[in-house]
């Protein structure tokens, strides 16, 4: 058996594994390889098949490239290339052998070669078949890992041309729109048959793709037969090496639970657990937003401020759960008594308000609280009995009464206990 013979390389280079059995070769070959720059190479040589697969075994790094004769000691032919790339998936192999056949050149190349050399070339060929069959395989590895992780990641891709239509997918973007395969090629992505709805125009979109190189949106897509999905997309140009745009790449992200998620944490902080109403904080922004109208557009609105008679004795008497029961039916009520662009909120306890919009008179006030009154003097039927319920209700107006909010909320409030001293039922406008 042939000891593997090594070439000390002074400095980092190339390392090849020479497989091969006839020591004038093997000579040649060492010749042609000794070089002084930093991209040398160093070889170790062995001379069978079976000497090779054991220095792949015993390496605790592998060689950069195998240089390979098909014709050993142990082994002959394409059957050669092929034990030995069993074992060295992921190192390029280089033939020189001395057939200088067409029909061996293809089928070893079939075979997984990334060159075939024949016995006889000159060192500057060897050289650079080596060093291309090095930066070929990196570059093959490079775009197998690019293919895997194009197909295997939950984020959709889509490649599209220079003038945006679409070359290319991966299964996720399938997954993510519910379309089928061939539906989205030769398309614009405003025109596919899942529907994008972006929040700006496709076309300022495009616009901003093209000019800046980039753009992001979220797009509401609806599926055939299937529900609505919210996408978060970011696009980018792709360019050449001279810095020309070649076509444009699209990832798609589903943040539907996330943005649900988010709806329903606003929705917990500006909405009352108990009732579904508008909070404190929603009102005051609604009543702000009243209030900005109010002042640009010469418009009235009424402030209804509710507080509900003797509602402690439900609590004492039918316990917490009935009167969380007519707290909430409380606030259905009073919103079926007023208007559907009106604000009902409930402040606290048994406190809520109404904001009247478009109410420029103290009559239109007085008659929307009197609706209110009637519907709550009902009886409200319980499973623990029946309740009766009433309700004291102040109101006061802008611009009359005030124009800012929290004055506003004070002369309601002032309006309203004033209407409780007046006894059940009562409604007082602010003097």
């Amino acid at each position: 058996m042939h000891k593997t013979e090594t070439i000390s390389r002074p400095r980092p280079g190339h390392n090849v594994l020479m497989v091969e059995d006839e020591p004038g070769d093997v000579a040649l070959i060492r010749l042609y390889l000794q070089e002084k720059d930093a991209d040398a190479f160093s070889l170790d040589v062995v001379g069978s098949l079976s000497e090779a697969i054991c220095s792949l075994d015993q390496r605790q790094s592998l060689p950069d490239v195998i240089l390979l004769d098909l014709n050993l000691p142990d082994s002959e032919g394409l059957v050669t290339l092929l034990r030995l790339r069993e074992k060295s998936m992921d190192i390029p192999i280089v033939v020189l052998t001395g057939m200088d056949d067409t029909r061996w050149i293809q089928e070893a190349l079939k075979s997984g070669a990334q060159d075939y050399l024949v016995k006889g070339a000159d060192g500057r060929s060897l050289r650079k078949a080596l060093r291309y069959a090095i930066v070929r395989h990196e570059r093959d590895q490079t775009a197998r890992l690019s293919e895997a992780v194009f197909n295997i990641t939950n984020t959709g891709i889509m490649m599209l041309d220079r003038q945006f239509f679409i070359r290319q997918y991966n299964p996720a973007f399938l997954r993510l729109t519910g379309m089928h395969e061939s539906m989205a090629v030769g398309r614009t992505p405003h025109s596919l048959p899942c529907e994008f709805q972006a929040l700006r125009s496709w076309d300022m979109l495009l616009e901003e793709l093209q000019d800046k190189g980039a753009c992001a949106d979220e797009l509401s897509c609806r599926k055939p037969g299937s529900m609505d999905c919210v996408l978060a997309m970011r696009a980018h140009a792709v360019y050449t090496s001279d810095g020309y745009i070649s076509g444009y790449v699209m990832v798609f992200e589903d943040i539907t639970a996330r943005k649900k998620a988010q709806e329903a944490l606003a929705y917990q902080a500006t909405h009352d657990g108990l009732t579904g109403l508008p909070n404190r904080t929603l009102f005051y922004d609604r009543l702000n937003q009243a209030l900005t109208a109010a002042e640009r557009y010469g418009t009235a609105f009424a402030l209804m401020y509710i507080d509900l008679d003797a509602f402690k004795p439900v609590n004492d008497t039918l316990g917490h759960a009935a009167g969380d029961q007519v707290l909430v039916e409380v606030a259905r009520r009073i919103q079926s008594a007023v208007r559907q662009s009106d604000t009902v909120a409930r402040l606290s306890g048994d406190e809520f308000a109404v904001i009247a919009g478009y109410c420029d008179d103290a009559e239109k006030a007085v008659g929307i609280a009197e609706k209110i009154q009637q519907t709550l003097q009902l009886p409200i039927s319980l499973p623990q009995g029946t309740v009766h319920i009433s309700a004291s209700i102040g109101i006061s107006r802008c611009p009359d009464d005030a124009y800012e909010a929290h004055y506003l909320v004070k002369t309601a409030d002032e309006a309203m206990y004033q209407a409780k001293r007046q006894g059940k039922l009562g409604i007082c406008l602010y003097r």
